[in-house]
């Protein structure tokens, strides 16, 4: 293993396009759960390891949204609020189909994720650490996702990790 040094991640940065490999990266860099790589990388891997920082964060890379127009499985994400083009999004939608409750997708679940974000150009960027702010409990229509479905909110509370507050 190669001795990476510990640095900051910043909102904006470029990371690269495998989600496995960013994560095995930054999973040596700032001790991650290093089992959890096998989330990622793959088609039909969930791109998400609950729990998986030091801080108890989980690390969630989202390929599909309205950053680049696509759609993947039973959920949509759109990042909205106020952007900027160095510092991105300040609030994350997530949209679900149906509500399901295992331990890779469990709509109950509300803990506090490290983002990186698929771009138009197939890069993921860094994004910020977000922390779930609402999630409906009854099926409702969500407007931007032209379906009914269960909707979960998260709200930036860092442009940096390890965290730094904004």
């Amino acid at each position: 293993m190669q001795d990476i040094p510990k640095t900051i991640l910043f909102c904006g940065k470029d990371c690269g396009t495998n989600s496995k490999e960013i994560y095995e990266k930054y999973a040596q860099m700032f001790d991650w759960d290093t089992f959890q790589r096998t989330q990622f990388g793959a088609q039909r891997q969930p791109l998400y390891a609950r729990d998986a920082t030091p801080e108890g964060y989980s690390v969630w890379c989202i390929a599909y949204s309205n950053l680049n127009g696509r759609k993947g499985g039973h959920w949509r994400n759109r990042f909205t609020g106020g952007y900027d083009v160095t510092e991105g999004y300040d609030l994350i939608e997530e949209f679900w189909e149906i509500r399901t409750h295992d331990h890779l997708h469990d709509f109950s679940e509300m803990t506090t994720r490290v983002v990186f974000a698929k771009n138009q150009k197939g890069h993921y960027q860094f994004f910020g650490v977000y922390e779930c702010v609402s999630r409906t409990e009854r099926q409702q229509w969500v407007d931007w996702a032209n379906d009914f479905g269960y909707l979960k909110t998260y709200r930036r509370v860092s442009k940096g990790y390890p965290r730094k507050m904004n």
